[in-house]
């Protein structure tokens, strides 16, 4: 049986074994993008959410609790998502480089491009945190250049990460144009997973903001109801549109690829059903959280429901890329020859940066003081 066409086009294993075994590398690539996500899911969404709070606060006195939340945790954000975005990127690399560079290159300008744009929302977040109250009429416009710049990097990653998967394009492209100025705009997959990724974001900070406003009503009740609604609305409707736009994207899969959806696998099909399943009893329980006077309970479970969806989202994102890359040919290096020192001495720093984040993260959530 001849190779697949795009098995030429990939880069022979680099001469040097992997330094742990292929299921430890690949359990720890999925746990840290896990947590990867969590962190960007605040920073993306949270800065679109905080724009636009920005504008329409005037009608809402309320809203200046939801935009201080959201300016004082943006520079403690975005350093987490950077921190907590190395290990997933550095795993992806040991196991994919051979296609991540070659796509890396081939963007070339574009993906170098990602430093200076997150500098530019970096220091717009960290003037807002600091300087906000003295910006005037500029608070609004370097919020909106935040999350632009953070809506501009997530779509350049997902330009990258789409690209890498269609190795039979990288000789035509390269041929093309060697200069480094490739996006992979005409895969018909790039559109409706952005959109999907956007989305999540957007509900995914809605839920923390309502798990916020529900784990801080006995201090600040009016405060309180206003962040659970809001944050409930936040979930609500990008989730309900976004059920379209996943649709749209398993539609535009590759044939051999949405079939693993289709029963083809059980691990893609099972992602696929616990996702849904738990995207949809979370919808639910926020939809009815907005008409409840006490929604408390109601939000916990939805937060519970959305862990598990962001989980399925994981596994299925990952069974997207091995369907594209069995069907190209690829196989990761057999050569193995594992490192144990410093693979524990990783388990154990991980661990320890967990930890700081969480006592972070509980002390952001704390309100403000007023002294």
């Amino acid at each position: 049986m001849p190779a697949p066409l795009s098995i030429a086009q990939i880069a022979p294993p680099d001469p040097l074994p992997l330094p742990a075994p292929g299921w430890l590398l690949w359990s720890l690539l999925m746990l840290t993008f896990f947590l990867h996500m969590l962190a960007m899911n605040w920073v993306l969404g949270g800065s679109i959410i905080g724009a636009v709070t920005r504008v329409s606060r005037r009608t809402s006195p309320e809203a200046d609790v939801l935009v201080g939340l959201l300016t004082r945790s943006m520079p403690s954000a975005v350093a987490a998502t950077i921190t907590l975005g190395v290990a997933p990127l550095l795993f992806v690399q040991v196991l994919y480089g051979r296609l991540l560079f070659t796509s890396s290159i081939l963007m070339g300008w574009f993906w170098l491009s990602v430093i200076p744009l997150l500098i530019i929302a970096y220091y717009a977040v960290y003037a807002l945190s600091f300087r906000g109250d003295r910006l005037g009429g500029l608070e609004a416009p370097l919020s909106w250049l935040a999350a632009l710049c953070f809506m501009a990097i997530g779509f350049l990653y997902s330009n990258n990460m789409t690209l890498m998967l269609r190795p039979d394009s990288f000789v035509s492209r390269y041929l093309a144009d060697g200069r480094g100025f490739h996006l992979n705009l005409d895969d018909p997959t790039l559109v409706p997973r952005y959109l999907h990724m956007l989305l999540g974001a957007l509900a995914t900070s809605g839920m923390a903001i309502a798990l916020i406003g529900a784990l801080r009503r006995s201090l600040d009740a009016r405060a309180a109801r206003y962040l659970m609604r809001c944050g409930s609305l936040w979930f609500v409707i990008p989730t309900a549109i976004n059920v379209l736009f996943g649709l749209w994207w398993l539609i535009a899969l590759p044939r051999e690829t949405m079939l693993r959806f289709m029963g083809g696998s059980a691990v893609a099909s099972g992602a696929l059903a616990i996702g849904l399943l738990a995207a949809l009893s979370a919808l639910l329980m926020m939809a009815m959280a907005l008409g409840r006077e006490d929604p408390r309970g109601l939000i916990r479970g939805g937060a519970w429901s959305l862990g598990l969806t962001l989980v399925a989202m994981v596994l299925m994102r990952d069974q997207v890329r091995q369907g594209a890359l069995e069907a190209a040919g690829f196989e990761p290096s057999p050569w193995v020859e594992p490192q144990w020192g410093p693979i524990v001495l990783f388990v154990v720093l991980l661990v320890a940066a967990l930890a700081a984040v969480a006592w972070m993260v509980r002390a952001i959530a704390r309100p403000a003081s007023t002294s």
